[in-house]
């Protein structure tokens, strides 16, 4: 089985670094939307923020639906990069030792612990970093997705 588990946060939306949060700054994204539609298999959040908090954030952008699962950090009782927390969504989510996890985030802590469990490491975040345990880098989620979905559909 093929997972695509998401952080939520500053991967899954990027807002400028001199706007304060506010739900109201998150709206349709036709261009998320369309790239998540044509990602195949399960999609997860796997967030440090409250249930909640993740439900209004995929409700506001209009990407509730593509989401088997949220896995928050008051579902599970841990935060990432905490070991424990990556056992805790593997065991949520029934993940074997067989199935193939690829994990997006914008913080290189939570993707370093990602990758001793053997899963693939995107990191999304403005400025280039490289470290072993990251398998990519892309400056935004739009980039990424469009890397996978294309590399997906050359093989169907």
């Amino acid at each position: 089985m093929l997972y695509w588990i998401f952080d939520l946060d500053n991967t899954l939306y990027q807002l400028s670094n001199n706007i304060s949060f506010n739900y109201n700054l998150l709206t349709t994204d036709d261009q998320l939307n369309y790239l998540l539609m044509m990602l195949p298999s399960k999609k997860v959040i796997f967030t440090n923020g409250t249930y909640n908090h993740a439900l209004k954030c995929l409700s506001n952008l209009n990407i509730t639906e593509y989401f088997s699962k949220i896995i928050s950090r008051d579902k599970i009782n841990s935060l990432k990069p905490n070991y424990y927390s990556y056992i805790r969504c593997m065991n949520s989510l029934n993940i074997k030792k067989t199935d193939i996890c690829v994990f997006f985030d914008d913080l290189p802590e939570n993707l370093i612990e990602a990758k001793n469990l053997g899963w693939t490491t995107v990191l999304i975040r403005r400025e280039k970093y490289i470290h072993n345990n990251i398998d990519f880098w892309f400056p935004n989620i739009y980039l990424a997705l469009n890397y996978f979905t294309t590399r997906i559909n050359k093989k169907s």
